[in-house]
C-alpha cells in the first residue's frame, strides 16, 4: 500500500527546550495550529525555521507558497542540504521527478546521510519502476538504522525515524520480512513517540501499516491518537475516510473526505477518497471532476491516474482509457501499482474479468507486491474458485502473513473442510452436517424451485452450478464474505456464490425466514449472471425485494406517502445513493422500496417480460437511459413521469394516518409550554412526561387545565386516566376514557387505552372490539394485531384469530410461533391446504421445529398426499 507523496513531509527539526522559538513553533505546527507555527518560524532565521514556514504552506495545501518560501532562503544559502532536500520533496510531491532527483542528489552530495533527500531519490527510483536501483535505497535506510544501532550512537532524530521506518516497510514488502513490520510498528514509531509524545505522524503512520494489513479496529485506534494529538491532521482524516470505504460506510467516508478538504484542499489522498465516494454512488462524472484536480497537483501519481482509467471505462471510452494507460507506461515501464489500483477500482465495480487480468498485469510487472496476490485469491473466493482461491491465499499468507482478511479466509477455507457438500442440478450446496443435514434436504429442493420461478421470470438462467454455503456461525459467513467480521446480514451474493448464516448459527439472536433471504439472493445470481455483473443496483434490489414474497413493512408506506407530499422521491439517477450514502435510515429503506416499485411499474407497463429484456439490455453494456429506450420504446423522463404518478396513484390508496407527535425532550416540552402555557398538545404531552418520572402532581395539574377548556382531549383524558387507576378509581377512568372516545372516534390511541381498560376489567370481547377499531383507523400498526392475537386465542375464536394470524405473518417474515399456531388452527378448521402452507412457511424459519412438522404431515395425511408424507419422513429419519 503506497502512501500519499504529501504524507512524507516530515518535520526534521529536533526538538529543543521550551523556551526555544523553534521547538515552541515545532509544537504549535505538530498540534495543527498551522498560522501560529508560521508566525513564530517567520521570526526567526536559518534553514530550520524556512523548512517550518514551508511545512506549515504544505499543510493547509499551498505547495506554491511553500516551494517559494524554499527558494526564498536557498538564495542566501544556495548549498544548503536541508534546504535542497526540502525543494526536492515538494517536487516529488508535485510530479517534478527530474527537477526533484536532481536537488536531491546536490543535497546527499553535500551531505551523504541526508535522509530526506535520500528518501526523495527512494521513492523516484520506486515509481519510475527501477526496483533494484529503489531496493538499494530502501535498505541504505534500514542498514544505516542497524550500523548506528550497533554503534551505540542511535537515530534520535523523530524524522529520520519516520523515514526509517516507511523505507523500512517498503524493504519488508519486497523481500517478506513479515516480522519487521512489527518491530516497525512498536521499536521505530513507538521511539518516535517516547522521543516526541507529540508526533501525530508516527500514530498515523501505524494505522496506516495496519490498515494495509486490514487490521481496522486497531489502525482505527491509531488514526484517532493521532488525530487528539492534531485535529487538523487532513491526511489522518483520509484514512479514517479510507478506512470507512473498507467497512461500506461510505457516508462517513464522505465525511472524513470533506473535512479533510476543508483544511487541506489539494491533498491529492482526500481528493482520491471524495472520488472513491462519488465511484460508489456512481457519480462517475463527479469523480472525474475531483481526480481532474487531483492530477493537476500531481500528474504522475499512479493512484489518481487508476481511477481516472476506471472513469474512462465506466464510460465506455476506451481511446481514453488507452491514452491514460500509455502516459502511466511513459513514466513507469513497469507501474505495477497503477495496476493493482486499477483492478481494485475495475473489481468494486464488478468489473471481475477485467479485475483479475489487470491484478496478474500487477503480479507480472512487480512480482514484490502483496497487494495483487492478496486481492486476486479474494476475488477468486467471491466468484466461487475455491480451489484456485486456495492455493493463492496460501501464498499471499505466506508472503504477508499479517493481513486480515487474507488470514480470515484461509481460516474460513479451513473450516469449510469439515463441511459436506450436496449437488442438484443447478446447485452446489456445502453445510455443516452436525447441525444442518436436515436444513441442507430441504433448501437443495427450494433451491431448485426457486430456479425455476426466476428462469421464467428472467427468460434466462445462469450457466453451470451456482455455490450455496450456509454457515454454522456468523463469524464465519462474515468471514467467507467480506474476510473482516461484523458484517451486519444474514445473507449476501458475492457473484456466482450465496453464503448464508444457519438459522440456527452462533451469534444469531434468533432465527429467521431463509426461504426469503434465498429468494432475495438468488435473484442477485441471476442478475449478475444475465449481465456479466453490470446490473444496475435499482433493478436486482427492486427484483430481490419482489422475489421475497409477502407485504411491504408498514412503516415503509408511511415514509413514501411523507416523500410524495414533499415531492422528495428518488429517481434513477439518484437512487444509488440511497442505498450506498443514505442521509438516514429511511433513506436506505426508501431506495429499497422505491426500487420495488420501479419494478412493479415495469412489469404494470409492459408485462412480466419486460424484465428479462431490460436485463438482456445492461447485458449488452447499455446504460439506463438506451436500455428504457430499447426495452419500453420511450425516453427514460417520460418512464420516470409515469413512474411518479404511479407512486402518487399507490400512496393515495394508504389510509390516512395522523401523524405522530415531534419527538421532544422533557427539557424541550418543558421550554415550549413555558413559552406558551395555552398550548394544549404540549401541555398534555409534558403532563404524560411528568408521569412517566413519576412527577403525579405536576402531570395532575397540568391535565386539570387542559380538560378545563377541552374536556376530551384525548392525550390529557388518557393521563388523567391513567392517574385516577393509579388512585384505584378503575370505573371512573373508563367511564372517562369513554367519553373522550365518543367525542373522538377516530382516535386510536383513545380506544387502544379503552381496549387495555377493558382487558383490565375481564371483558375481553369488549376489548378486542376497541382494537379492532384501532385495527381499522390505524392498518399500518402491528400493534393491535399482537393484541387480538391474545385476546381472540383467549376467547377461542378461531375465524377471527385466524384472519388476524394471517395478516401477522404476512407483515412478519420471521414469526416462528403465528406460522405454527396459524397452521394448527386451520388443520382443527379442517382448512388442510391452507394449514400445509404455513407449516410449510414455518419450516422455512426453522426445519427442526417438531410441532411444525407435525402440523405439516398432518396436513398433508388429510389430503391424502402420501408421496410428501413419505418424502418428509425420509428426511427425518
Amino acid at each position: 500500500m503506497r502512501l500519499p507523496a504529501a504524507l512524507f513531509m516530515l518535520l526534521f527539526i529536533t526538538p529543543l527546550h521550551a523556551a526555544d522559538p523553534l521547538a515552541e513553533a515545532r509544537l504549535r505546527l505538530l498540534k495543527g495550529n498551522y498560522a501560529e507555527a508560521r508566525e513564530l518560524y517567520e521570526a526567526q532565521k536559518g534553514s530550520p525555521a524556512a523548512c517550518g514556514v514551508a511545512r506549515t504552506w504544505a499543510a493547509e495545501g499551498d505547495l506554491t507558497k511553500a516551494l517559494a518560501t524554499i527558494d526564498t532562503a536557498l538564495k542566501d544559502s544556495p548549498e544548503d542540504p536541508a534546504l535542497l532536500a526540502e525543494r526536492g520533496d515538494i517536487l516529488y510531491q508535485t510530479g517534478q521527478w527530474d527537477d526533484a532527483l536532481k536537488v536531491a542528489e546536490q543535497a546527499i552530495k553535500l551531505k551523504d546521510d541526508q535522509f530526506l533527500a535520500r528518501w526523495v531519490r527512494a521513492r523516484i527510483l520506486r515509481d519510475r519502476g527501477d526496483m533494484k536501483e529503489a531496493d538499494t535505497e530502501m535498505r541504505w535506510f534500514v542498514r544505516t538504522y542497524t550500523r548506528r544501532s550497533n554503534m551505540d550512537a542511535d537515530i534520535k532524530d523523530p524524522d529520520e525515524l519516520l523515514i526509517v521506518g516507511q523505507a523500512g516497510s517498503e524493504n519488508a514488502r519486497w523481500h517478506s520480512l513479515s516480522d519487521q513490520f512489527e518491530f516497525i510498528l512498536n521499536d521505530i514509531y513507538g521511539d518516535v513517540l517516547k522521543i516526541e509524545p507529540t508526533n501525530w505522524q508516527a500514530e498515523y503512520l501505524a494505522g496506516t501499516m495496519l490498515l494495509e494489513k486490514m487490521n481496522v479496529p486497531e489502525a482505527n485506534k491509531a488514526f484517532s491518537k493521532a488525530l487528539k494529538l492534531n485535529p487538523r491532521a487532513a491526511e489522518a482524516q483520509v484514512a479514517r475516510g479510507q478506512s470507512a470505504m473498507i467497512t461500506f460506510e461510505i457516508k462517513d467516508a464522505e465525511g472524513f473526505a470533506d473535512h479533510a478538504l476543508t483544511l487541506n484542499p489539494n491533498l491529492p489522498a482526500a481528493l482520491r477518497l471524495r472520488a472513491d465516494v462519488h465511484l460508489a454512488s456512481g457519480e462517475f462524472d463527479k469523480a472525474m471532476a475531483v481526480l481532474e484536480k487531483a492530477k493537476k497537483i500531481n500528474p504522475r501519481d499512479e493512484a489518481t491516474l487508476a481511477r481516472i482509467a476506471v472513469c474512462h471505462k465506466l464510460r465506455k471510452d476506451a481511446p481514453a482509457y488507452d491514452k491514460v494507460v500509455a502516459e502511466v507506461t511513459a513514466f513507469n515501464p513497469r507501474p505495477g501499482m497503477f495496476y493493482f489500483d486499477l483492478a481494485h477500482q475495475l473489481e468494486e465495480r464488478k468489473f471481475y474479468t477485467e479485475a483479475e487480468t489487470a491484478y496478474r498485469k500487477a503480479l507480472e510487472l512487480n512480482d514484490k507486491l502483496s497487494g495483487p496476490k492478496n486481492q486476486l485469491g479474494l476475488l477468486y473466493l467471491r466468484l466461487g474458485k475455491e480451489d484456485e482461491a486456495r492455493d493463492l491465499l496460501d501464498k499471499a499468507f505466506a508472503f504477508d502473513p499479517f493481513n486480515v482478511r487474507v488470514a480470515n479466509s484461509r481460516k474460513v477455507l479451513k473450516h469449510l473442510t469439515n463441511y459436506e457438500t450436496k449437488e442438484s442440478k443447478h446447485y452446489i450446496l456445502r453445510f455443516d452436517p452436525k447441525t444442518d443435514r436436515i436444513l441442507a434436504e430441504f433448501l437443495l429442493e427450494f433451491l431448485e424451485d426457486v430456479h425455476e420461478r426466476l428462469k421464467k421470470d428472467f427468460n434466462y438462467e445462469p450457466e453451470g452450478k451456482m455455490l450455496i454455503e450456509v454457515f454454522n456461525n456468523h463469524e464465519m459467513f462474515s468471514g467467507r464474505t467480506v474476510g473482516l467480521p461484523d458484517l451486519h446480514t444474514i445473507g449476501a451474493c458475492t457473484g456466482r456464490v450465496v453464503t448464508m448464516v444457519s438459522p440456527k448459527g452462533k451469534g444469531l439472536a434468533k432465527s429467521f425466514n431463509w426461504g426469503r433471504v434465498i429468494r432475495h439472493e438468488l435473484v442477485h445470481i441471476f442478475n449478475l449472471a444475465q449481465t456479466d455483473y453490470q446490473v444496475p443496483h435499482w433493478l436486482t434490489e427492486g427484483l430481490a425485494v419482489r422475489n421475497e414474497g409477502g407485504v411491504r413493512p408498514p412503516a415503509w408506506n408511511v415514509s413514501l406517502r411523507e416523500r410524495v407530499e414533499k415531492s422528495d422521491l428518488f429517481t434513477l439517477d439518484n437512487v444509488l445513493l440511497g442505498f450506498v450514502r443514505p442521509r438516514s435510515q429511511e433513506d436506505w429503506t426508501m431506495a429499497y422500496y422505491q426500487s420495488y416499485l420501479y419494478v412493479e411499474y415495469l412489469i404494470k407497463t409492459h408485462k412480466i417480460e419486460a424484465v428479462g429484456r431490460m436485463l438482456e439490455a445492461y447485458g449488452q453494456g447499455l446504460d439506463t437511459d438506451a436500455a428504457i429506450k430499447k426495452v419500453c420504446g420511450i425516453e427514460k423522463a417520460e418512464f420516470e413521469k409515469g413512474y411518479r404518478a404511479y407512486v402518487t396513484a399507490l400512496v393515495k390508496t394508504f389510509p390516512v394516518i395522523a401523524k405522530a407527535d415531534t419527538a421532544m425532550t422533557f427539557a424541550e416540552l418543558q421550554k415550549a409550554h413555558d413559552k406558551d402555557p395555552d398550548d394544549a398538545d404540549i401541555a398534555a404531552r409534558l403532563a404524560a412526561e411528568h408521569l412517566r418520572r413519576k412527577g403525579k402532581d405536576e402531570a395532575a395539574k397540568l391535565v386539570e387545565a387542559v380538560l378545563a377548556k377541552d374536556k376530551a382531549h384525548p392525550l390529557a383524558t388518557i393521563v388523567k386516566a391513567k392517574l385516577m387507576v393509579a388512585d384505584g378509581d378503575d370505573d371512573g377512568a373508563r367511564k372517562l376514557v369513554e367519553a373522550a372516545t365518543e367525542a373522538h372516534p377516530a382516535d386510536a390511541r383513545l380506544r387502544a387505552y379503552l381496549g387495555k381498560l377493558l382487558l383490565d376489567a375481564k371483558d375481553p370481547k369488549a376489548a378486542a372490539e376497541q382494537f379492532e377499531r384501532c385495527r381499522t383507523l390505524d392498518p399500518l400498526s402491528t400493534e393491535w394485531l399482537t393484541q387480538l392475537k391474545e385476546l381472540y386465542a383467549k376467547l377461542d375464536d378461531g375465524p377471527r384469530l385466524i384472519d388476524v394470524l394471517k395478516e401477522i405473518v404476512e407483515k412478519d417474515a420471521d414469526d416462528l410461533d403465528s406460522r405454527k399456531l396459524l397452521a394448527k388452527r386451520l388443520v382443527d378448521a379442517k382448512m388442510y391446504a391452507e394449514a400445509e402452507v404455513y407449516a410449510t412457511d414455518a419450516l422455512l424459519i426453522d426445519v427442526l421445529d417438531e410441532e411444525a412438522r407435525k402440523l405439516l404431515l398432518e396436513s398433508l395425511r388429510a389430503q391424502q398426499k402420501n408421496d410428501e408424507v413419505r418424502k418428509i419422513e425420509q428426511r427425518y429419519q
